[in-house]
């Protein structure tokens, strides 16, 4: 993961997962499928609901088709899609939950931000995935209430997948959705 490029964004973590990073493989099937089980994943790689995550959803562009709105699916054929030199697979944003509303409230101010920023904006499917460690038991203060946004990085049309899009996986695009997500107000 290449974490926070312009430093620091109070509320709000931008990261790329790459191909490669330090000597380490990485998936973006195996990725997702480790932010919907934070706890107690069946074996061998199954995607069997329900997931462990506390929330989830995905958000497709208008071109989608219904069948990508399962997330094993959606990432089966995007990694089907993606070259082997293609080392930015996916935009990862970890956003802040405040404790002092219920996560609901929240969740869609972020959701909708997700939605606006990638789905409708540049064609690319998000899976959203929220967390609530302090219902395992965590200090709801160290470790407090966050949405994963998880942004494939081509876009989705009724064709496909198509473009690539550089912009969301620069140094740059950790600023451009940082407005993004404020202006949208869903960064406490």
């Amino acid at each position: 993961m290449f974490l926070d490029p312009a430093g620091s964004t109070p509320g709000f973590h931008y990261s790329v997962l790459r191909r490669t990073y330090m000597g380490r493989e990485n998936s973006a099937s195996s990725f997702v499928r480790q932010k919907l089980y934070p706890v107690d994943a069946p074996p061998g790689g199954a995607w069997e609901p329900p997931f462990t995550c506390f929330r989830y959803d995905v958000l497709l562009p208008k071109g989608g088709v219904d069948a990508f709105m399962c997330p094993e699916r959606l990432l089966e054929a995007y990694e089907r899609h993606l070259f082997s030199w293609r080392q930015g697979l996916l935009c990862v944003l970890k956003v802040d939950q405040p404790i002092s509303e219920p996560l609901q409230a929240s969740y869609e101010r972020i959701r909708d931000a997700a939605r606006q920023s990638f789905a409708l904006k540049r064609n690319l499917p998000v899976v959203l995935v929220a967390h609530a460690p302090f219902l395992a038991g965590a200090s709801p203060v160290n470790r407090g209430p966050h949405c994963h946004v998880i942004a494939l990085t081509a876009e989705l049309s009724i064709l496909g997948f198509t473009t690539t899009n550089d912009e969301i996986t620069s140094d740059a695009g950790h600023l451009v959705l940082y407005r993004e997500f404020q202006d949208a107000g869903a960064i406490s």
